[in-house]
């Protein structure tokens, strides 16, 4: 059993590392459920920390080859962190009603790599979400289903999840391309989280110091 969970833990969190075009979490949880019968909430709850880990790591590797993009796209998904930060008393609820739904969280954890909004709040946010829509969706699909294509084979292959996975990268390229920075009055400059401050900071006061011994040498002469 606890094999079977380790697996499908490991196979949720490849799954939420791909950036594009892979089955819902939900999707391959049911499979292992209906082959292997671990307990529900073992497997999903798990899973869906699994999906949670999965997803912080898509976020860094974004924040972390964000500089191969176009530098209006970084300034725009910059924009976008700036803005939620300064609005954080809806991150949280945001993130968590939108993972309830159907719809792909990996534009989500793109834009929050590279835009450089802290993570914790809205992996947490996301764990509780995933971790109840998972435990209904995959305890329903094994009430209904007996058939195991039935559960993944049409999340895979049908029209209808192509059309979900494109819309997602649309939104992706969305989030890039529209002028962010413009339209809510940020340069995209300004720091994102708790380590751009720092930096910030460490930055100004070098110059604050290079500026007082400048002026010192300015007087001794």
């Amino acid at each position: 059993m606890l094999g079977e969970l380790a697996t499908a833990y490991l196979v949720v969190f490849l799954v939420n590392v791909v950036p594009a075009f892979m089955p819902p979490t939900w999707s391959v949880l049911a499979v292992f459920h209906i082959m292997a019968g671990p307990p529900l909430l073992s497997l999903t709850v798990g899973g869906a920390a699994a999906s949670a880990v999965g997803r912080v790591g898509l976020a860094l590797l974004c924040r972390r080859f964000g500089d191969k993009l176009p530098e209006t796209d970084r300034t725009n998904a910059r924009a976008l962190g700036q803005f939620v930060n300064r609005h954080r008393r809806w991150r949280e609820a945001i993130v968590f009603f939108y993972c309830l739904g159907p719809l792909p969280s990996n534009p989500l954890f793109i834009a929050a790599g590279i835009g450089r909004v802290p993570l914790l709040p809205v992996t947490i946010a996301f764990f509780v979400a995933r971790a109840i829509a998972d435990t209904f969706w995959v305890w329903s699909a094994g009430k209904v289903s007996d058939d195991l294509g039935d559960v993944f084979l049409k999340n895979v292959t049908s029209w209808q999840a192509a059309a979900i996975q494109l819309a997602a990268l649309a939104l992706v390229v969305l989030i890039f391309r529209l002028p962010w920075a413009k339209w809510l009055g940020f340069t995209g400059d300004e720091p994102s989280d708790r380590s751009d401050i720092g930096r910030a900071l460490t930055v100004r006061e070098t110059q604050r110091r290079r500026g007082e011994r400048r002026s010192q040498k300015g007087i001794v002469r």
